[in-house]
C-alpha cells in the first residue's frame, strides 16, 4: 500500500483524552480505518512516552499500520517507529534525512517556506491548522480550507490537513485537496472510536 493510502485517516494520539484502555482504543480505531498513528503526548516525560510507544508499535505492526513518533528522532528509533513527525522548531529535517535514509519523515507546514523544506526532505506533510484546535495550545496561524489548498498545491509529496478536524467539518477540510485528514481529539475523546473512525473514513472515501 502506498504512503498516500495510509495517510487517508491519520490519528494524532493524546492518551490523556482516551475513554478506553489504550490497547482497546487502538484496535478500534485501526479496525475503523486509521492506518497511521502518531504519538504526540507533549506533556509526558520520556519514560511515559516510551511505555505508550511500545504498545502502539506492537498493535500497529499487527495490523500493518504506520507508527509515527512526534518531535524526536531518537525516540522514534528507540521505539522502532516507522517514522518521525517534526516541525520548524523540532529538529533539522536535512540532518534527519541524511542520517536516517529509510525512516518516514513528516513535516508540519503553515506557509510556503515550510512547504519548500518539506519538498526537500520529507515524505509527507501535515498542513494546518485548519481551524482552532485545543490539543495544541501553541498552534500557528489558522489556515482554513483556502490556506491549506494553496500550500498543498506547492507540495510534491502527499499531505494531510490537520487542526480541529471532526466529522462535521471533514468534508469542508477535504476541499483543500489533501490526500487525507489528521484528527486528534475527535477520536481520542470518543467513547465509540470504531464507529467514529469509520464515519470519518466514509467521508474521506467519498471525496478522495
Amino acid at each position: 500500500m502506498e504512503l498516500s493510502e495510509k495517510l487517508k485517516l491519520y490519528l494524532v494520539l493524546e492518551t490523556d483524552y482516551l475513554q478506553l484502555p489504550l490497547s482497546d482504543f487502538l484496535e478500534n480505531v485501526i479496525k475503523g480505518g486509521v492506518l497511521t498513528i502518531q504519538l504526540r503526548n507533549k506533556s509526558h516525560n520520556l519514560e511515559e512516552k516510551l511505555k505508550y510507544a511500545y504498545i502502539i508499535r506492537e498493535i500497529t505492526a499487527k495490523y500493518n499500520a504506520l507508527f509515527i513518533m512526534n518531535d524526536s528522532i531518537d525516540m522514534a528509533v528507540q521505539a522502532y517507529a516507522d517514522g518521525v513527525h517534526i516541525g520548524i522548531s523540532d529538529g533539522d529535517a536535512a540532518l534527519i534525512r541524511q542520517n536516517y535514509k529509510n525512516i518516514i519523515i513528516g513535516y508540519s507546514c503553515n506557509n510556503m517556506e515550510d512547504a519548500e523544506t518539506a519538498n526537500k526532505y520529507a515524505d509527507y506533510a501535515g498542513i494546518g491548522p485548519y481551524t482552532e484546535t485545543y490539543t495544541k495550545k501553541d498552534h500557528r496561524q489558522i489556515l482554513g480550507t483556502e490556506g491549506i489548498y494553496k500550500i498543498n498545491k506547492a507540495l510534491n509529496i502527499p499531505a494531510v490537513a490537520i487542526g480541529g478536524i471532526n466529522a462535521d467539518n471533514a468534508l469542508d477540510a477535504l476541499k483543500a485537496g489533501t490526500k487525507g485528514l489528521a484528527v486528534s481529539s475527535f477520536l481520542c475523546k470518543s467513547k465509540t472510536p470504531y464507529d467514529d473512525a469509520k464515519r470519518l473514513l466514509d467521508i474521506i472515501n467519498e471525496r478522495v
